[in-house]
């Protein structure tokens, strides 16, 4: 089947304007009908990175997930909003009413009557169609759904690249067990390949993007906020994220997801063959979007397996982005403890500090921050050979 992607403008998070974009992208692809059937069991799978409010851009806009309640409701399905959020938010029923109240969820919850996830327990889940993952912990709500509907954030991401459709689905790994998959999964290929085999798990039904606001630079917590104006819709994770990084003028091969996706053959790695239905890509590009400062660890290499061996731990300490919590904006909350997964970090003399030894640059610290707090530097050479390499490296 060809992939098809809806692309509808929408300009700001005022209801009325979002609830009509959300329905025309939906309506673009057939309706919700071919989505959801009357009783179903809906899960809405939000990007709750962090309790913090929408205004920020790190999660999923409330407007944009109380038009997708409504028009699951009107089909007849019974939605349930969930996710797992990311180590600063304990995966706790007190954890989750503190995300769901900062987010604006829980408001939108008693606006319109659907439920909200308290389920805290998860069950380990065989997968053996998994290409690298064969077995995982899942969240409750994600197991006794008929129905996902996965609905990300445009966002950069200091590991991945981009933070789309292909890696919101990280949210049904429960709590703090996402962290021994940072340390298992070192490797960012590896990472990607994890977060598809997630996907082929799950297999959303629709994927709704809030990209009305999204983030540029180092996100996917402290980046930029940057106004790109569209709801995008599609049955296809991988196509979504395709024609997303595509509008924002991002390689989608340059982002590892969407590569190894390509080399499995779950898209052509050819974003002129995917169908947009509604605008096309080029009526909403957003020019000059920033990217991230540096490229992932992987993608720092000297081309030989042999000197990539020899000299990794040279260019992994000048040539990848490193986390510096900076004193004055660092609280000592123990957020960045708490979600390492190489416990390489420790609060001393109230400022956290990082263990450079240990540290392995998944940036989960910068990520998880909500202080923003924890900032990424280069060393003076990974300095230079930027300037000199013109932002090659």
């Amino acid at each position: 089947m060809i992939p098809q992607v809806a692309i509808v403008r929408c300009p700001d998070y005022q209801q009325p304007t979002v609830d009509q974009a959300v329905r025309e992208s939906i309506d673009l692809l057939g309706g919700m009908g071919q989505f959801v059937q009357p009783g179903q069991k809906v899960l809405l799978r939000v990007n709750l990175l962090s309790a913090t409010p929408p205004e920020r851009g790190i999660v999923t806009h409330p407007a944009v997930v109380e038009a997708m309640v409504r028009l699951v409701q009107e089909t007849g399905g019974i939605p349930l909003i969930a996710d797992s959020p990311g180590a600063s938010v304990p995966y706790t029923e007190a954890g989750l009413r503190r995300a769901y109240e900062a987010s604006g969820l829980l408001a939108v919850a008693e606006r319109t009557g659907a439920a909200l996830n308290w389920d805290t327990s998860y069950e380990q889940v065989s997968h053996p169609e998994g290409f690298l993952v064969k077995r995982l912990e899942v969240i409750k709500p994600v197991l006794k759904a008929d129905v996902v509907i996965s609905m990300p954030k445009l966002k950069t991401h200091v590991l991945t690249t981009f933070t789309g459709a292909t890696k919101v689905l990280f949210g049904v790994v429960p709590g703090i067990a996402k962290a021994v998959f940072h340390a298992r999964m070192r490797n960012v290929t590896n990472f990607a390949l994890m977060l598809l085999d997630i996907i082929s798990l799950v297999k959303p039904a629709l994927v709704l993007m809030d990209a009305i606001v999204g983030m540029e630079g180092d996100g996917p917590s402290t980046g930029p906020l940057r106004d790109v104006g569209v709801i995008l819709a599609s049955p296809d994770s991988v196509a979504l994220d395709a024609v997303a990084t595509s509008i924002v003028g991002l390689d989608p091969l340059k982002v590892p997801t969407l590569r190894e996706a390509a080399a499995r053959g779950l898209w052509t790695g050819k974003v002129d063959d995917v169908v947009t239905l509604g605008a096309s890509i080029s009526e909403v590009f957003v020019p000059d979007f920033r990217p991230l400062s540096a490229t992932p660890r992987e993608d720092v290499t000297l081309g030989h397996p042999l000197l990539d061996r020899l000299v990794g731990p040279f260019v992994t300490e000048h040539f990848t982005l490193k986390p510096v919590p900076q004193r004055g904006r660092c609280v000592a909350c123990g957020d960045c403890v708490a979600g390492c997964p190489q416990q390489a970090i420790a609060i001393v003399d109230s400022l956290a500090v990082i263990d450079y030894s240990q540290c392995i640059r998944c940036h989960c610290c910068h990520e998880l921050c909500t202080e923003g707090a924890i900032d990424l530097e280069r060393s003076w050479l990974g300095g230079l050979v930027q300037r000199v390499s013109g932002g090659r490296w």
